[in-house]
């Protein structure tokens, strides 16, 4: 209401309190969306297969042929260490930048 009455434009008053105001919801569920993307193996695995070729192959459907179709255990234990690491790391870094965010 102070930002109508300061004439501020639509524009202004999304970019300046609504924005602020939901950025931490919006974090949380591009955190939990980010975090989900990388669990997409049953839906990828029953609905393509991985195919045609290797067009909707996500990491854990390469982590499963390396381990279980080229029997490449210790590549597949070493990626899916990695890629552990990598998706803990990242989600650390943004719940870091998330409690920043609600700190202001």
């Amino acid at each position: 209401e102070a930002a109508e009455v300061d004439r501020a434009s639509n524009w202004r008053q999304f970019w300046s309190i609504a924005l602020p105001m939901a950025l931490p919801f919006i974090m949380l569920a591009v955190l939990f969306r980010g975090i989900e993307n990388f669990k997409m193996f049953d839906m990828v695995n029953l609905l393509t297969g991985g195919g045609p070729g290797s067009t909707t192959e996500v990491a854990s459907i390469t982590l499963k042929r390396q381990a279980f179709e080229s029997w490449r255990t210790g590549y597949s234990s070493a990626f899916a260490i990695i890629l552990f690491v990598a998706v803990f790391g990242l989600a650390n870094i943004y719940v870091k930048a998330l409690n920043k965010v609600k700190q202001r």
